[in-house]
């Protein structure tokens, strides 16, 4: 006997899934030559059933005499499969980038949800980089190429333990999506999207 919900098809739906295909396109920043990494954050009930979980992109450049954009187009194509909508997706970006020694330091983290209804969206995530709480660690950061960085990129897109960690602001990123469900009403879940 099988415990699932017969969707429209007349299919016993067990759980339903979300296809998430796009782009990291760009990023608005002080620093130049930046590459960026990308993750998923999600719940336990959630599972990959095609496509990357993480990506590292290409090295970067502003265009010369153009604004502070740095584009990357950097494609994401993620499917997944869930039985409850608790632990919905999100993306964690991290940005990286090379300082005057030639040293791979961290220029900002930021995180989105995945939007929760099926469309195309496009999405600003603001970015921020943890910072020494004096100006001698930060001599000594510097000098020793050791920054402050979060052990785990994804921690960014975790709601504890946040509110402790000293930040500022370095840049945003844009990252356009289309979001495609399937199986969602046959579980119960709502897809009228009031906005």
């Amino acid at each position: 006997a099988s415990c699932g919900t017969v969707g429209q098809t007349g299919v016993v739906m067990e759980s339903f899934y979300v296809v998430v295909n796009g782009q990291v396109e760009s990023g608005e920043f002080a620093h130049d030559d930046l590459y960026i990494r990308y993750g998923f954050s999600f719940g336990p009930d959630w599972k990959v059933v095609d496509g990357i979980e993480t990506g590292l992109s290409q090295i970067a450049r502003k265009a010369p005499g153009s604004d502070a954009s740095v584009v990357w187009n950097f494609p994401i194509d993620i499917s997944f499969k869930s039985t409850n909508a608790h632990g919905w997706p999100r993306i964690s970006i991290s940005i990286y980038g090379v300082d005057s020694l030639g040293r791979d330091v961290v220029r900002g983290y930021g995180s989105v949800l995945v939007p929760t209804f099926a469309g195309n969206y496009e999405r600003f995530i603001h970015t921020y980089t943890p910072v020494q709480s004096s100006v001698w660690q930060r001599f000594v950061s510097w000098f020793t190429g050791t920054y402050a960085e979060f052990y785990d990129s994804k921690f960014a897109a975790q709601p504890d333990n946040r509110e402790i960690t000293r930040v500022e602001s370095t840049g945003v990123v844009k990252v356009k999506v289309s979001v495609l469900t399937r199986g969602m009403e046959a579980l119960g879940y709502s897809l009228l999207n009031s906005s």
